[in-house]
């Protein structure tokens, strides 16, 4: 058996076919179901008499859709970036000797600024690996 990574190409593209499904198809569908359904603000008390804890609890649940349907847009954007990586990763391995301590490395570098990118797809004020 050589030394390094084995690595199956055709399972680490059917993990970016995946990803890229998930992101163009399940996080964007999810993000616009979400916008069109709340396009019109939250309805939450508007039949009863408003009331400091009705008026508190709109404002809360607002916040928590428009959290909801950021994180939304913001996993997409990872899904895409992890998925190109596992193209590239993919892509890598088929076409070298990747057992090299170099193409090791190279690999490393692939994932570790994916991840940097979908951290901060995630979350923009992040600094440091999360993932």
């Amino acid at each position: 058996m050589p030394d390094g990574v084995q690595i199956d190409t055709d399972g680490v593209g059917d993990v970016a076919h995946g990803m890229r499904g998930q992101a163009n198809g399940g996080f964007a569908e999810a993000a616009q179901r979400g916008t069109a359904l709340h396009r019109h603000g939250v309805e939450f008390g508007a039949r009863i008499t408003p009331s400091s804890v009705v008026t508190e609890a709109k404002t809360r649940y607002a916040q928590a859709l428009e959290n909801t349907e950021a994180n939304l847009r913001a996993y997409r954007l990872a899904a895409g970036v992890l998925a190109e990586a596992a193209d590239e990763i993919a892509r890598m391995f088929a076409s070298s000797d990747m057992s090299s301590a170099a193409a090791q490395r190279k690999i490393q570098d692939v994932i570790a600024g994916a991840v940097r990118m979908a951290n901060v797809a995630i979350d923009p004020t992040t600094r440091g690996p999360l993932l």
